[in-house]
C-alpha cells in the first residue's frame, strides 16, 4: 500500500543509506581528479567518507541493554559527525584544487548536510529511548 507524498516520512535508519550514497558518491568524485593528487586529495576524501558509513554502521550494530552500550553508541554516531565536519572541509580544498561543475557541488554537500541532520535527530531521538536502561 503506498502513502501519500506529502504524508511520508524518514526511515528510523535513513542515515545508514544515507551515509552509504555519500561515501559511494564521494568516492565516484574523487577517482575524477588528477592522478598525481590521489595521495594528497583524492584518498583522503574517499577514507573519510568510508569512515564516516564505518561508524554510522557500527554505531548503529550495537543494541543497548545499559547505558554504558547507550554511550558506546553514542560515542560512534558523535564519531561519524566529526568526520563528517572534516569530510567538509576535504570537499572544499578539493572545490579549490579542482574544477567541480556547481549542480555536482551542491548536490554533494546537500547529502553531507542531509547526513548531519539525520544523525543529530538520531542521537536526539536515542538519548529520550534508551534514558531508563539500567547503569
Amino acid at each position: 500500500m503506498s502513502v501519500i507524498k506529502s504524508q511520508r516520512s524518514n526511515s528510523p535508519v535513513e542515515f545508514l543509506h544515507t551515509a552509504r550514497q555519500l561515501e559511494i558518491y564521494t568516492i565516484q568524485k574523487a577517482v575524477g581528479f588528477p592522478k598525481r593528487y590521489t595521495f594528497y586529495v583524492s584518498q583522503p576524501l574517499a577514507n573519510t567518507a568510508s569512515h564516516i558509513h564505518k561508524m554510522v554502521k557500527m554505531g548503529n550494530s550495537i543494541y543497548p541493554q545499559n547505558q554504558h552500550e547507550v554511550q558506546i553508541r553514542r560515542d560512534y554516531f558523535l564519531k561519524a559527525l566529526a568526520e563528517l565536519q572534516a569530510l567538509v572541509s576535504q570537499i572544499e580544498v578539493a572545490a579549490q584544487l579542482f574544477p567541480i561543475d556547481g549542480n555536482q557541488m551542491r548536490f554533494w554537500m546537500d547529502m553531507v548536510n542531509k547526513e548531519d541532520r539525520l544523525l543529530r535527530a538520531v542521537l536526539k531521538r536515542e538519548k529520550e529511548r534508551y534514558k531508563n536502561l539500567p547503569l
